[in-house]
């Protein structure tokens, strides 16, 4: 019973980042403390938050030379993806992140190669060039508050041609409003040939209390 409890403690942490109407820039303020660091890794660990897992299979298994090949993880978080691309033979891993105590605890971990502090989206561009990685990997940044739905044509800016954007998300975000949006963004993106949607993987158990997806697009 005081397991459950936890777990639900956890759970209603995380979904506190994703209230309607808390703007991203109230979003990043608020992770952006030791305290939300924390509590974000503890509930991550004990939700057993699987998407950084699936995010990394999915990218391996399209990647061939991996040690070549320059990842950008967008929305790193504590750097879970970032764990999981390394088990997978990826050395060249930079990290972004809004939050700025976020991206510290990803330099700690030492997966990362480069640290990328900014928001994106909604007019605001990552410092990087054009056709700049190979790949971007998400998982948990598309959700209300966190990456905008406009950020795709970003990441479209920054992966090379043939390079992939996967990314990993609950399902349940495609019945919401935000959901909608993203998808929209998404269908555009390819309607104008600027990438192609490879397709939807579902996986039981994102975390314990959400299924989830990771959706897999390569760059024209």
């Amino acid at each position: 019973m005081e397991t459950q409890h936890l777990s639900m403690e956890c759970e209603n942490f995380v979904l506190s980042f994703q209230k309607p109407g808390m703007g991203y820039d109230t979003c990043v303020q608020a992770y952006d403390n030791d305290q939300s660091v924390q509590l974000y890794a503890q509930s991550a660990e004990t939700l057993a938050y699987r998407g950084p897992q699936y995010c990394a299979d999915m990218l391996a298994g399209l990647i061939k030379y991996k040690e070549d090949a320059l990842i950008l993880d967008v929305a790193a978080g504590t750097g879970l993806v970032g764990a999981e691309l390394r088990k997978r033979g990826f050395s060249q891993i930079h990290a972004h992140d809004g939050a700025s105590n976020m991206l510290e605890t990803c330099k700690r971990k030492g997966f990362y190669s480069h640290l990328i502090h900014c928001l994106i989206g909604e007019g605001k561009q990552l410092p990087a060039s054009n056709n700049t990685y190979d790949a971007i990997t998400m998982s948990g940044g598309t959700c209300e508050n966190h990456i905008p739905p406009s950020c795709q044509e970003e990441f479209v800016r920054v992966i090379k041609p043939g390079g992939y954007f996967v990314n990993a998300y609950r399902s349940t975000m495609v019945n919401i409003e935000y959901g909608q949006r993203w998808e929209a963004e998404a269908r555009r993106l390819e309607m104008d040939n600027k990438w192609t949607f490879y397709g939807r993987l579902f996986f039981k158990k994102y975390n314990l209390f959400s299924d989830g997806f990771v959706d897999i697009y390569r760059v024209n």
